[in-house]
């Protein structure tokens, strides 16, 4: 073998190993939804939410506000995206102007497989709740109580988040 045949295997065997590794550092991507409705789950008249963010790996799931207003009280962000590793939420409520922050610790709570599934979450007070919505349709033999999101209507959903409910 010859000096110009040893480096090109070198080179290839090196551009492979740096191709495997770029690989692995990237985040798997999962089709699944992240939002939150404030005027539809009733908490927008309460609370302004002031900075959200469900993981670090998706710009399009995080908002801060930089001048102390509300970032809105509607998002969602639906398709291909990272799994978030936690939830942080920090709200205002108006009637006192008391700020409130929360932080899930999700890699428990989540279900193995997201796929298709939403994560939402709801603002009661100085309480913060997180659901996961399921692709499954609620049906007339469901008996399940509806939960505080307005989304449990259609789909059905269970908490897990400050309790983690049964799936």
């Amino acid at each position: 073998m010859t000096l110009k045949q040893s480096l090109t295997r070198w080179l290839a065997t090196l551009g492979l190993l740096l191709a495997l590794t770029a690989c692995a550092g990237t985040p798997r991507l999962v089709p699944h939804a992240f939002n939150f409705d404030g005027w539809n789950d009733g908490w927008a008249k309460q609370a302004d939410l002031l900075e959200f963010s469900y993981g670090d790996q998706y710009r399009e799931t995080q908002a801060k506000s930089l001048d102390g207003r509300s970032v809105g009280s509607s998002d969602g962000v639906n398709g291909p995206m990272p799994v978030g590793e936690f939830l942080y939420v920090k709200w205002r409520l108006k009637a006192t102007g008391e700020v409130l922050e929360d932080k899930v610790d999700l890699r428990n709570r989540l279900p193995r497989d997201m796929t298709d599934h939403e994560l939402t979450f709801v603002i009661e007070g100085r309480q913060l709740y997180v659901y996961i919505v399921t692709p499954q349709p609620v049906t007339s033999k469901d008996k399940a109580p509806l939960l505080r999101t307005w989304l449990s209507r259609y789909n059905r959903a269970y908490e897990i988040y400050p309790t983690l409910s049964p799936r």
